[in-house]
């Protein structure tokens, strides 16, 4: 391995919002990093609020979450910057890791499925469901459990666009019986190298612990789910098998597998 730090972007779609995601995203970045005995370097680029995009020369890319409708913003300067992003890093076939509101434009603009609100919010530790075998599920069970929190979802996949692109359904989430609604999509493999994802595989127990315990979130949560919600949430997060096993494993596969593919 070469002494050269690996270049890493990391795109804030938080729009200026308080969030968790980043500091997870960083601390799991600066955590391979020790472990693996990798020197990274790494650079944030604000695009909401400040409008700053990557260039195509870094290493590997990380797109977070954020808040507020996939949709309503197209055509906007940011969305646009954003989406000819996603069409050049496709083209040139870059590591990519796009987390919920990032997947979600992405499916948005290359026209993979229905970008479109869920019945009800959907907040939880919950089980995502892989389709296929991929290097990203490594060390994970089926179902692995991941932080779940959207408003949007994706379903109605457009198989043609999907075929034509080369991309691949991988996960769908949690098994409903009971309920006459098609399963969202939770990931794709939209490329070799670049992957989508509508879960959070950043989110670190304590850091989540912390953030569902503060007296504001626990009665918001209470107020719009009741306390069984809360408290099914908390016992999932003290759970060692289930959000701990994804923090530790999911993004640190990905990094592994996009320097390896860097080195063929």
């Amino acid at each position: 391995m070469s002494s050269s730090p690996i270049n890493i972007a990391i795109i804030d779609m938080y729009d200026g919002t308080t969030n968790l995601g980043m500091d997870c995203i960083e601390n799991i970045l600066k955590d391979w990093s020790s472990l693996n005995n990798i020197p990274i370097k790494y650079e944030i680029f604000a695009l909401r609020n400040e409008c700053r995009i990557p260039n195509h020369t870094f290493d590997i890319y990380l797109s977070s979450g954020g808040p507020g409708s996939p949709n309503d913003s197209e055509g906007e300067k940011w969305d646009q910057l954003y989406t000819s992003w996603l069409q050049e890093m496709l083209d040139l076939n870059k590591p990519v890791l796009l987390i919920c509101h990032s997947f979600q434009m992405a499916c948005r603009h290359f026209n993979l499925g229905k970008v479109c609100l869920r019945k009800s919010k959907q907040l939880g530790v919950l089980p995502v469901h892989p389709l296929v075998e991929d290097p990203l599920f490594n060390n994970l069970n089926d179902p692995f459990y991941a932080l779940d929190s959207r408003v949007y979802q994706i379903i109605e996949p457009n198989d043609e666009n999907i075929a034509s692109l080369g991309a691949q359904i991988i996960a769908l989430e949690k098994h409903r019986p009971h309920v006459p609604l098609e399963r969202a999509i939770m990931a794709i493999k939209f490329s070799d190298k670049m992957y989508g994802v509508q879960f959070h595989p950043e989110g670190e127990t304590n850091m989540l612990l912390q953030f569902f315990m503060e007296d504001q979130m626990k009665n918001t949560i209470i107020e719009e789910f009741g306390i069984e919600k809360w408290e099914v949430i908390i016992n999932k997060l003290n759970d060692p098998h289930k959000v701990t096993k994804t923090y530790e494993n999911f993004i640190p596969n990905f990094l592994k597998r996009a320097i390896e593919k860097d080195s063929d």
